[in-house]
């Protein structure tokens, strides 16, 4: 099996604290620092130089990508570009070797962290969110990288509802929910058993969940079924 490498693509302003508490939770060998400016980037530079080291050992490799203006109306267009581009660089550097991405969302414009969570969406990579050491006294660096479980539901969300029986269990536990199993096979005509098959996918994706009154959809699933709805007009 290849080595594998972590890799950590923050975006970076004025507060270049909130890379430390993935440097500490992740040792990464290669971080994307996106900003605005080249004296963001040589604030964190000089951070892990001198402090942050410790967590990773050794100096990781450091690509910085500079967005201008990351405050307009196509500022999550462009971050989103540079997002891909460094992606695309990184794996053609590390393309013998198995990555894991961890994709921070905190850091720079409000625009900026948009653009970060959609990117990781697109490519399917794990997201976190960071806080500086100041604000939660007494918690750990490495707790004060908090990763987001939304994001990790979203590729197995989407393809259990690929599945045609699966999307029509989702839609009518969106439309009509909370619903209990059998009136999920009377909607389907179904059996019990098809029914049941038909809804662990869901249950397995954390698309839906049980309640005392039946399933309703969570977050996750209705985002999804609006996504893929919107797809199919």
């Amino acid at each position: 099996m290849s080595e594998t490498i972590d890799v950590v693509i923050q975006p970076v302003g004025r507060t270049p604290g909130v890379l430390e508490p993935p440097l500490a939770k992740y040792k990464p060998q290669v971080i994307v620092i996106i900003t605005s400016k080249d004296e963001f980037a040589d604030d964190v530079i000089e951070n892990i130089e001198k402090a942050w080291i410790k967590h990773t050992r050794r100096m990781p490799e450091v690509i910085v990508k500079i967005l201008t203006d990351p405050w307009t109306a196509d500022t999550v267009d462009r971050y989103m570009a540079v997002f891909d581009e460094a992606v695309e660089e990184i794996k053609k550097e590390y393309n013998s070797k198995e990555i894991c991405w961890h994709v921070g969302t905190a850091g720079g414009t409000n625009l900026m962290g948009i653009g970060s969570a959609l990117s990781a969406f697109t490519h399917r990579f794990p997201v976190y969110y960071s806080t500086e050491g100041e604000k939660n006294p007494g918690v750990t660096i490495e707790d004060l990288c908090l990763e987001i479980p939304f994001f990790e539901l979203l590729g197995p969300g989407f393809k259990a509802l690929q599945k045609l029986r699966c999307r029509k269990i989702m839609k009518f536990i969106d439309t009509d929910g909370p619903v209990q199993p059998s009136e999920i096979a009377f909607h389907l005509n179904s059996t019990k058993q098809n029914e049941s098959s038909g809804r662990k996918p869901l249950v397995d994706a954390g698309l839906i969940l049980k309640t005392d009154l039946g399933w309703m959809p969570t977050n996750v699933g209705k985002s999804l079924l609006a996504l893929m709805d919107y797809e199919e007009e």
